[in-house]
């Protein structure tokens, strides 16, 4: 019995390790958005195509496009994920421009998934962003939509207002409402055949220790 639960948790480990040794890449149809505190569409006519990742058994993210922002190319980095509850997170002054300091306290629902990332526009960096998105699979593809939502900051309501995403509480744009939609291709049935495979050498080496 004892030989067969270690197959066993072999096996599975190893399709674990296999469904997790990746993070998911973004599909073309992610699409960074920005909104101004009137909540008109501004950088571009169009939303850039990201690329990335997001791993949610990490809980790390990270996005990035080479279409330029007025002009300057912008990157991220340092993208944290945060599940269903109420969540704290110190906005740590290490913004070029207009540091902000202190605690933004939000609150992530049923369904959803939240992240803050640092968002660097030309020499400017440290920017804190943060998202609320809506999750939901379809036709093999997760989706992660950028949601409106509130937040505390220092004590103060930030963005109560119908744009979508939060305002940003630093850098060269303060109020700005920088929003990431992403989407991921649900993991492959290779992952879960490696997985079946390993428990069909389960069962083949039980036999065979049965049988001798």
């Amino acid at each position: 019995m004892t030989f067969t639960k270690t197959l066993l948790a072999a096996a599975l480990a190893t399709a674990a390790m296999s469904a997790q040794a990746a993070p998911d890449a973004l599909l073309n149809t992610s699409n960074f958005q920005m909104f101004d505190p009137t909540g008109a569409f501004v950088g571009g006519a169009a939303a850039p195509t990201l690329t990335g990742f997001i791993d949610t058994v990490a809980g790390t993210w990270n996005v990035a496009s080479t279409t330029p922002f007025f002009g300057l190319q912008w990157t991220a980095s340092g993208g944290t994920l945060y599940g269903a509850g109420t969540h704290t997170v110190n906005v740590n002054g290490d913004g070029a421009l207009g540091a902000g300091v202190g605690d933004m306290t939000f609150t992530v629902g049923a369904g959803q998934v939240g992240g803050n990332i640092n968002f660097a526009w030309g020499a400017t960096s440290g920017i804190d962003v943060f998202n609320i998105w809506n999750v939901s699979t379809v036709g093999g593809v997760t989706t992660y939509t950028s949601t409106n939502f509130s937040a505390i900051y220092n004590g103060v309501a930030v963005a109560p207002d119908a744009i979508l995403g939060l305002g940003m509480v630093d850098g060269p744009f303060p109020g700005f409402s920088a929003n990431f939609n992403m989407a991921t291709a649900v993991p492959e049935a290779s992952t879960y055949g490696m997985m079946l495979a390993g428990l069909g050498l389960v069962g083949f080496a039980v036999r065979r220790r049965n049988a001798s």
